[in-house]
């Protein structure tokens, strides 16, 4: 039985993982623990965008890199439960991004990444089909961060998506110290977009998980 007993941080990774399971029943969230002054967790959380989205929180896994079924982190996140269900290491798809590295490239308003997202749902609606929004729209690159250099940073449409779809960009309501903007990194092949209430990321070239 695995464990994540949480100091601080609850409420939102709450929020993350009703959200992740509410977009894939069989989702499945991984703990990475933080070499840091005080203890602190990474949990990731896939997604039915070829993304994996994460949130941090103070406190202690009971192994670093133990995968549980979503599913059981948020029933025993609502109930309280430092016991968060059996092991499923097999069930998580690959690697994850690297713990360090990651260099800042741009940065964008969340206004502008809320109208692609509105964008792309209303495509999604038009062109969707039995198996959700068509892989060439998710592919579509919507975005282009640090466009004046040697190597611009291509934001395809699903990265969009999963912020959107996990909450993770702030609504107009939102209070005035919530950040309004998304910082874009990259380490190699991955890309990271750091929105106020997460993280998303997804890998370029090989497929997310190769």
């Amino acid at each position: 039985m695995e464990s994540l007993r949480i100091t601080d941080g609850a409420p939102g990774l709450t929020a993350l993982v009703g959200r992740a399971t509410g977009l894939d029943a069989s989702a499945s969230a991984r703990f990475q623990s933080l070499d840091a002054d005080a203890p602190a967790v990474d949990v990731y959380v896939t997604t039915p965008f070829d993304c994996i989205a994460s949130r941090r929180v103070s406190g202690e896994a009971s192994r670093d890199g133990a995968v549980v079924a979503a599913s059981d982190l948020l029933a025993a996140l609502q109930a309280g439960r430092a016991e968060v269900g059996a092991a499923r290491d097999p069930n998580w798809p690959g690697a994850l991004p690297p713990r360090e590295g990651f260099t800042v490239r741009d940065e964008v308003p969340v206004s502008v990444a809320r109208q692609l997202a509105d964008k792309g749902r209303e495509l999604a609606r038009q062109f969707s089909g039995p198996m959700g929004p068509p892989k060439s729209l998710l592919d579509s690159t919507v975005l282009t961060a640090d466009a004046e250099s040697a190597s611009p940073v291509e934001i395809p449409m699903r990265m969009i998506f999963t912020c959107t779809s996990l909450g993770f960009i702030p609504g107009f309501a939102a209070p005035i110290d919530i950040p309004r903007h998304l910082r874009v990194s990259t380490a190699g092949r991955w890309v990271r977009l750091d929105a106020p209430f997460g993280s998303v990321y997804h890998s370029t070239g090989l497929g997310l998980f190769v």
